[in-house]
């Protein structure tokens, strides 16, 4: 069985790994070249990703915090 602090790193570790998930998704998405339709689902899906980050950040204070 995992102690607290355990599982309080590996939650820390992959809200850390999803962040940098996100990051490096929208690295991608900033230097593509789309069509509107495209550029529209991407508009919506970053407003998604800003709100996960937001969420993702929040978490991680309350993880280090204790």
């Amino acid at each position: 069985m995992l102690s607290l602090s355990a599982m309080t790193a590996e939650a820390y570790v992959l809200l850390v790994e999803e962040m940098m998930d996100i990051k490096i998704q929208q690295l991608a998405q900033s230097s593509m070249k789309v069509t509107p339709d495209v550029a529209r689902i991407l508009d919506e899906k970053r407003h998604t990703d800003r709100r996960r980050l937001e969420q993702i950040r929040t978490e991680l204070v309350r993880i280090l915090k204790g």
